[in-house]
């Protein structure tokens, strides 16, 4: 009567164990998916659905893993929203994402997306030239809030930093001389002159604050193995030429 009792009990918990493991255990579907307008690789498309590299990349993945997410569900928010939820929010992610010494132990990583350079912008008119930080520091610079540049900005030592949420005020900073330098994506910056309608070869990048990567990240207690999958399936992306379909597609 007791063994028939204990092999019950045993059971039972065994059940509960392999029950809770199923309900409980965290999958793609369960992430919030968040970025910014930060084109080619983010932002808005005209029917107001994520679009761009790395969304169509990350859409590729969800199909690859059997998610129910596509492109419609990735959010686009300002950047200092996202990347204050993604530190404080489990089962949350941001992208695109610089991977930067600083951000590395905040959260988890899947990448590369893509190669970055970090850099100041200025306009060709006001000859303005740097060599170090040093000579950066006496310079009013434009950046998005809590944006890596804005970190870098502040870590050269650049005393007069204007912090906004759009890079249109930047841009508009810049040509009326309120700001001497634009801190800021390389790529990124110049699509944005482009789409604005402002002529890139007038403009000129004056300094490189930082050369580095762009990844997925993660909250820091996103599930490891949830990681280690859509890194494979990335890899996997690269090796079979399904990446670098997407990158031609916005880049060529």
């Amino acid at each position: 009567m007791i063994l028939s009792y204990l092999k019950k009990f045993v059971l039972s918990v065994l059940f509960v164990c392999l029950t809770a493991g199923t309900v409980f255990a965290v999958g793609v579907d369960d992430i919030r998916f968040m970025t910014e307008e930060y084109p080619p690789f983010n932002m808005k498309g005209d029917d107001g659905v994520a679009t761009g590299i790395a969304v169509d990349v990350l859409a590729e993945m969800f199909k690859r893993v059997g998610s129910s997410k596509t492109a419609k569900d990735v959010e686009v928010l300002p950047w200092a929203r996202g990347y204050k939820e993604v530190q404080s929010t489990p089962n949350t992610s941001l992208f695109c994402m610089t991977r930067s010494e600083e951000r590395e132990p905040l959260f988890k990583w899947v990448g590369p997306i893509a190669s970055t350079r970090v850099v100041a912008t200025a306009l060709k008119s006001k000859g303005i030239s740097a060599g170090t930080d040093a000579e950066l520091a006496g310079l009013s610079a434009g950046v998005i809030k809590d944006d890596i540049g804005d970190q870098l900005a502040e870590k050269a030592g650049i005393k007069k930093i204007d912090r906004t949420a759009n890079n249109d005020q930047n841009i508009k900073k810049l040509n009326s001389g309120r700001i001497d330098i634009w801190v800021y994506e390389e790529n990124v910056a110049l699509w944005q002159l482009k789409d604005m309608g402002f002529d890139p070869a007038d403009y000129e990048t004056v300094y490189v604050l930082e050369a580095g990567r762009l990844d997925y990240a993660f909250h820091k207690d996103t599930d490891q193995a949830l990681i280690d999958q859509l890194q494979k399936v990335l890899d996997e992306m690269k090796a079979d030429g399904s990446y670098q379909a997407i990158v031609d597609k916005y880049l060529r």
